[in-house]
């Protein structure tokens, strides 16, 4: 972890489930996470020092590693316990929580993982301070579409994300700011979020499978629909149909719920946020508030 910036990262790292200061990390050149990416995480947003839907990070964490054959080691009280101590050590007001775990350090580099019982992950995380942007929320956002060159195990949050970086280094390159994905015709996902299309005052998202993870954000915003008598449902639509909706949404921990005005130059309807991502807004702050009280 050495040579990354600090700015807006706290001072007090976990590290295999120790607090620790930067420079009392050591990270084996054999850790598996170094040389196969073989790990998996979590980032956890924070409204006023309190994580804001912790339980369902960690459920996805557990449901994870039972795919790719991961023995955490860790019990959910003590993920709870770690991520509330990154939020108290850095005394986090404002900002996320990110934690990842990797399959641990075999000694030498070898493909062939241990079993179950003989494996000892690397428990590692940090805290960042970054004041929730209300403002930029509410704007909206530009997108471009790019294949979806992911594998086949999309729905497990693994340390794996070069075609999600691929992707957004092109959104960027190209003046946008999200990328989203599609794979044979359809529209899987956002880089990093889920995407939704409002069509005739009905919510549309990719269908839940292997190939979109199972967005904690959209869970929240598919229960704020029945709240607010909104209808929702999971489908296939394509890139057409997306640029054809009544409203574009993009959905994430950090960015919440916000509007995707234009979608590889097709403006989307007036090219202004629409009134189903204004009334999902309002409802998702509720949400905060109740949770966490009030976020500035």
């Amino acid at each position: 972890m050495n040579g990354i910036e600090k700015k807006g990262i706290g001072e007090r790292y976990l590290w295999k489930g120790a607090m620790v200061k930067e420079q009392d990390i050591h990270i084996s050149l054999q850790d598996r996470g170094y040389v196969f990416g073989d790990g998996l995480y979590e980032v956890v947003r924070v409204y006023n020092g309190k994580l804001f839907g912790l339980k369902r990070q960690i459920d996805r964490l557990f449901q994870g590693a039972d795919v790719i054959d991961f023995n955490l080691q860790y019990t959910r009280e003590e993920f709870e316990g770690f991520f509330q101590q990154l939020v108290e050590e850095n005394d986090l007001h404002s900002g996320y929580v990110y934690m990842q775990l990797t399959r641990g350090d075999d000694g030498i580099r070898n493909h062939l993982y241990p079993g179950r019982e003989d494996q000892r992950p690397v428990l590692s995380g940090f805290a960042v301070h970054a004041p929730r942007n209300v403002e930029k929320i509410q704007a909206g956002t530009t997108a471009i579409s790019v294949e979806d060159i992911r594998w086949k195990y999309c729905h497990v949050k693994t340390l794996n994300l070069i075609p999600n970086c691929m992707a957004r280094s092109e959104a960027k390159r190209k003046g946008a700011g999200k990328a989203i994905l599609v794979k044979d015709g359809i529209v899987t996902e956002e880089k990093s979020g889920s995407i939704l299309i409002v069509q005739d005052g009905c919510i549309l998202t990719h269908v839940e499978n292997e190939d979109i993870l199972p967005s904690t954000t959209k869970k929240i915003l598919e229960a704020l629909c029945e709240q607010e008598q909104i209808p929702f449902r999971e489908g296939n639509f394509t890139l057409d149909e997306l640029y054809a909706a009544d409203e574009v949404i993009v959905a994430d921990t950090n960015t919440e719920c916000c509007a995707v005005l234009k979608v590889d130059g097709h403006t989307i309807r007036d090219g202004k946020p629409g009134p189903i991502l204004k009334q999902l807004q309002k409802a998702y702050e509720a949400a905060i508030i109740a949770e966490c009280g009030k976020a500035e």
